[in-house]
């Protein structure tokens, strides 16, 4: 059974492109909605009425849930109200089956692809607390909406996790599984290419709202224009090697866009993310030194 949840938020207009593009592939999908109408950060957030009208029209085949529920925890850092909630989606979303996890702003460009291959990859699901595993599919960041088009994240060695057959979160939707698959399938993150007031009701209230100086770095983005993106590199505002620079695609080929990884990149990145996982051990300094080395020869 393939099972989809999106978080429902401040952001919830990206989910009038975001659902239909998996509707069809998907047996159930599951909208969380925090009741109190609060962000992670306890600040209110608005969610339009015509947005659950238009979810009932659209749901025609009736695989569409409500969960209402409350995800806002005072004493909870933001990113622990998310990871919490994930949690209370996954629950919702029932046991067994993929359980896959969409953000309001990601776009799949070959959902019905991903899905053969997870039941390509059925034999997970059988016994998953003994045999978990994570799956990344590639993550290509839209960074600026300028005229007639979009500045984008080029030459990213970045993927996340979206499915897992086995859903305990331990950060976000990383479950941390020691077992991952990354493919090469592709999930346009609109993230940064939204208008100013959007981007600081963002930045105020996401889960990464406390990991780094986000006023700062909203500032350099809102100095990116046509006229000097070119100039920038290695500009991640916690890992820069992760952004190693930008480029510009017309607005009416976004849904188009693809990004050939080669299989040695797609290597190095999965060399990379166990890396991530061995210095989560709280390694001796000394080891970690080492493992930051590697880290900046796998970005090269």
């Amino acid at each position: 059974m393939i099972k989809v949840g999106f978080l429902v938020s401040y952001d919830f207009k990206y989910l009038y492109k975001s659902i239909p593009l998996v509707y069809d592939a998907s047996d159930l999908i599951v909208l969380a909605v925090d009741k109190d109408r609060l962000t992670w950060s306890g600040n209110s957030l608005f969610i339009d009425p015509a947005f659950f009208d238009w979810v009932r029209e659209f749901d025609v085949l009736n695989k569409i849930i409500i969960y209402e529920d409350s995800f806002y925890i005072a004493e909870n850092t933001p990113s622990e109200n998310d990871t919490r909630e994930r949690n209370l989606l996954a629950r919702a979303m029932g046991a067994g089956g993929w359980h896959i996890q969409i953000d309001s702003d990601e776009y799949f460009n070959d959902f019905c692809g991903f899905i053969s291959f997870l039941k390509d990859n059925k034999h997970y699901l059988n016994n998953p607390e003994k045999n978990p595993v994570e799956i990344h599919v590639q993550w290509i960041t839209l960074f600026k909406k300028v005229e007639g088009g979009f500045l984008y994240i080029k030459d990213s060695l970045d993927a996340i996790e979206v499915a897992t057959n086995y859903p305990k979160y331990k950060y976000m939707r990383a479950t941390r599984h020691s077992k991952k698959i990354i493919t090469k399938f592709i999930l346009l993150h609109q993230s940064w290419a939204r208008d100013d007031e959007e981007i600081y009701t963002k930045i105020t209230n996401w889960s990464h709202r406390d990991d780094s100086d986000n006023e700062a770095f909203y500032e350099f983005w809102k100095s990116i224009s046509l006229d000097n993106y070119k100039q920038f590199t290695n500009f991640h505002e916690n890992d820069p090697t992760k952004w190693k620079s930008l480029d510009f695609i017309p607005e009416n080929e976004i849904d188009s866009l693809k990004i050939n990884i080669s299989n040695y990149q797609l290597f190095k990145l999965k060399i990379k993310k166990y890396l991530v996982q061995f210095m989560r051990e709280k390694l001796p300094v000394s080891i970690q030194e080492k493992i930051k080395n590697l880290f900046k020869k796998l970005s090269r």
